[in-house]
């Protein structure tokens, strides 16, 4: 899967392993990507399981797609519960971070299986 609706710096193929690896990174603070490209990739990632229709999802890239749809909507929540309409204007995306014990409780998650 290569598909690019939403153009992201991060330019790996849209995987469950990749996804795990980018979270795991994050998780870890080695990430050299914004957590804005991670949330776009995470949104692609959900649309490209979404355009594999007919595929029945096993337990593990069902988990995955939750966690990634998870995400990139938690950081709309977030984005519009902590700045006014007034900061997002001139907000510089790539500078805004989640709440890490967020990122670590989806890694958590992720791990269980």
């Amino acid at each position: 899967m290569d598909w690019n609706w939403n153009e992201t710096r991060i330019k790996l193929p849209y995987t469950s392993e990749n996804f795990r690896t980018l979270l795991d990174t994050i998780c870890r603070g080695e990430n050299e990507f914004s957590q804005y490209d991670f949330a776009i990739w995470c949104d692609n990632l959900t649309m490209a399981f979404d355009d594999d229709e007919g595929e029945e999802l096993n337990e593990y890239d069902s988990l995955v797609n939750g966690i990634a749809r998870d995400i990139e909507c938690q950081w709309d929540l977030y984005l519009i519960n902590t700045y006014t309409l007034k900061e997002l204007q001139t907000l510089d995306l790539s500078q805004v971070s989640l709440p890490q014990e967020w990122l670590l409780k989806w890694l958590k998650e992720l791990n269980s299986l």
